[in-house]
């Protein structure tokens, strides 16, 4: 299916928010630019390595002025899809609420709101994606009738780089012998670097262990000097 139509992304990325909002949004428009449609993504502060990865992913990346979160956020949300004749905005962020919700969809615009835990106290949105394994009904009892649910994993949001692992079966042995370590693309706590050190007191012979690190997290050569 071809798409023509503009999609609108209002997520924000920082050290304290981090960057998962805006990564899985990311993998949303991997998709539909490949359909043939143009996003772009509305920040609030900037996180210039993040926006360079946007930017070569073909993603317009654009800035408000006003707090995150308010009233006169979902305005200058709302000017800017009508500017772009973008029908669909995608919402995703733990500072956006049931208000926010309503403006968005009184200014006749379609809404998809990404979320994990049900924080609003109720949803306007015309779909609500929670993508967690643990996702149900129940968080979303105030809802509009209208309201459509996409629960669970099985609407997962998995960027292209991604895609050809679709299927793999994995190989678990009894003792773990590979370790991932990724606390997200912040890690403001420098909860990573705990972990390397728990990692360093455990005794299992020929523990490979891998520490991915975000462009966003500050304490990056702290962590390379424990490794």
């Amino acid at each position: 299916m071809e798409i023509k139509h503009n999609l609108l992304i209002r997520a924000d990325a920082s050290p304290t928010i981090g960057t998962g909002h805006v990564m899985r949004c990311l993998a949303l428009a991997q998709a539909w630019l490949q359909a043939g449609g143009q996003v772009t993504l509305l920040m609030g502060t900037a996180a210039p390595k993040l926006e360079a990865r946007l930017q070569a992913e073909g993603i317009q990346v654009t800035h408000l002025s006003v707090p995150l979160g308010t009233e006169e956020d979902a305005e200058q949300t709302i000017a800017k899809a009508k500017a772009l004749g973008a029908t669909w905005v995608v919402v995703d962020g733990y500072h956006f609420g049931a208000d926010y919700q309503r403006v968005i969809k009184n200014a006749g615009l379609r809404l998809l709101f990404i979320d994990d835990y049900g924080h609003a106290e109720h949803y306007w949105a015309d779909l609500v994606l929670n993508q967690n394994v643990y996702a149900h009904e129940g968080l979303y009892a105030k809802r509009e009738s209208y309201t459509k649910l996409l629960l669970g994993t099985q609407y997962t949001l998995l960027r292209k780089e991604f895609w050809p692992w679709q299927g793999w079966q994995r190989q678990i042995p009894t003792v773990a012998q590979k370790v991932l370590v990724t606390l997200g693309g912040a890690d403001p706590d420098n909860v990573t670097l705990k972990v390397i050190q728990a990692l360093q007191q455990v005794k299992v012979k020929g523990l490979e262990a891998v520490v991915v690190v975000g462009g966003s997290n500050p304490h990056y050569q702290q962590l390379q000097a424990a490794v």
